[in-house]
């Protein structure tokens, strides 16, 4: 789940067309700069329009931490990302259909290569002493890694596997650039990855007026430079009525 709230300033809002003419071009009122204009090459249906200048927001995503297995002292953790050793990690809990707030400390951290070059990390958890999952736990043990003796377990408590529905939502927040938006979905430049499917809220305020739909990350590209931004496209699924005439009014589109 990701909410992003985004607050318009001055920028210009450029349209994009499937055609080769002149594009028309929508501007703050009260600038008398000269019209911007570019040409993009563009396959969707409805028109789309390019911010060029300033258009920020807030991004807030709940990054769904699989559970590979847990027990009463901690948890071991499935995460695209790492987390810093001695950390507070805050999230919510989900495992066999019950749920509750949870706390721990990062006590480990193992980076893996996967098939496709990535990278994912393996993350041990200590829960903090608020944290209690005994009532969620079961008795089955996990059993020691490959290569490794029993001997060499260092928990203090059995574990046993997560299951495919174990997860830790973690709420996170970052700063994204808008690159483009239509009544059909928008495309933001993002400092942290997101994943194809990731549903979340889109908030943010058109003018004077608030504009509130629901998306779903439909293309995610990873960061073209060790600093770039991931450029996360996301199409909307839910638009009410409201929300949809701020925006047309907002990009100009709206049919009087």
């Amino acid at each position: 789940m990701a909410e992003i709230i985004l607050h318009s300033g001055d920028f210009f809002a450029l349209r994009t067309a499937n055609t080769r003419g002149a594009l028309p071009v929508a501007r703050p009122k009260g600038s008398d700069g000269p019209p911007v204009k570019k040409r993009i090459g563009d396959r969707r249906a409805r028109g789309r329009f390019e911010v060029v200048g300033s258009l920020t927001g807030t991004l807030e995503t709940t990054r769904r931490l699989a559970i590979r297995n847990i027990g009463p002292g901690g948890a071991l953790l499935d995460s695209p990302v790492p987390l810093t050793l001695g950390s507070r990690l805050s999230g919510r809990l989900g495992i066999r259909g019950h749920g509750r707030n949870a706390e721990a400390r990062v006590r480990h951290l193992t980076a893996l290569s996967d098939r496709g070059g990535g990278i994912h990390y393996l993350v041990g958890l200590q829960w903090e002493q608020s944290t209690s999952v005994d009532d969620l736990v079961g008795t089955e043990p996990v059993k020691p890694a490959p290569g490794r003796p029993e001997g060499d377990e260092r928990r203090m408590a059995p574990r046993m596997p997560g299951g495919a529905d174990a997860e830790i939502g973690q709420s996170t927040w970052a700063t994204v650039d808008v690159i483009d938006i239509s009544t059909n979905g928008v495309l933001v430049a993002s400092p942290v990855p997101m994943e194809i499917g990731e549903k979340g809220k889109l908030k943010m305020r058109l003018g004077d007026a608030n504009f509130v739909a629901e998306l779903e990350v439909r293309r995610s590209e990873p960061r073209k430079t060790p600093q770039g931004p991931h450029r996360v496209g996301a199409a909307f699924l839910q638009l009410d009525d409201t929300s949809r005439i701020h925006l047309e009014d907002f990009i100009g589109e709206r049919r009087r």
